[in-house]
């Protein structure tokens, strides 16, 4: 039967980098939005109130419009064993997705999986993190609504895909956000020249709008932290946006 726990249990040094990752997302999400009713306002002051609603509606239509998907590789390195990486991986909490667990209020595991750790088991490992934040909310015409309680959840799968080619394992982790498709990471784990070495191919499974981006450069920011806290070091990474 699924289980439910508090947060994920992380080392301090994991815990530090998504709490200074939250913050700066949530700054940015608000200044975001400040930007947004700031033309919004501009546009009623330099206009007569028709072409400034309808100002008001593209600007909002704009920031709300899916156009952006990402996608690219990333190259990681360890010291540890590689089935110990790949127990990690195998797991409801795997490293690529620190972000995501590290700030969940709670995470619902499917049957009976281990919160805390990997697991051995072939068959696929399900979860989902669960958030309620508050955050600023621009209505449909540019307003805002402050401290808006929003509930948001994340449906994750850790699946093995069999092995490639000098790989020891390879796995999909795959992601569902409020039931729409969110993303997918293709994990392949070898054994290299004294580290164990990780491939990951990301690929976002939807288009995002505009909001997201600057959400993003921010994850961006802290991504090699957060893979340092838990062991892995960030030799090559590719990834960019497209429309």
């Amino acid at each position: 039967m699924p289980s439910m726990t508090g947060p994920a249990s992380a080392s301090p040094d994991v815990e530090s980098v998504v709490r200074r990752y939250h913050r700066a997302e949530r700054a940015v999400s608000w200044l975001v939005v400040l930007v947004v009713v700031a033309a919004v306002l501009a546009g009623f002051r330099a206009l007569d109130p028709l072409p400034a609603a309808l100002v008001a509606v593209a600007v909002v239509v704009i920031v709300r419009v899916p156009i952006v998907c990402r996608g690219g590789h990333t190259r990681l390195a360890a010291d540890a064993e590689p089935s110990t990486v790949a127990s990690e991986f195998r797991s409801v909490t795997p490293p690529v997705l620190a972000f995501q667990w590290g700030i969940a209020d709670g995470i619902e595991a499917g049957d009976d999986e281990d919160i805390g750790g990997g697991s051995d088991e072939r068959s696929p490992i399900r979860a989902t993190y669960r958030e309620s934040r508050r955050e600023p909310t621009a209505s449909a015409v540019g307003g805002c609504q402050l401290f808006g309680l929003r509930s948001v959840s994340l449906d994750v799968e850790v699946r093995s895909v069999g092995t490639e080619s000098g790989a020891l394992e390879t796995l999909q982790v795959s992601g569902t956000a409020d039931g729409r498709p969110w993303g997918r990471y293709r994990v392949s784990i070898r054994e290299g020249d004294s580290r164990t070495v990780v491939d990951v191919e990301v690929t976002t499974d939807r288009r995002f709008d505009l909001r997201s981006v600057p959400q993003t450069l921010v994850a961006e920011r802290f991504f090699e932290a957060a893979l340092a806290a838990q062991g892995y070091r960030v030799v090559d990474r590719d990834v960019s946006w497209s429309a």
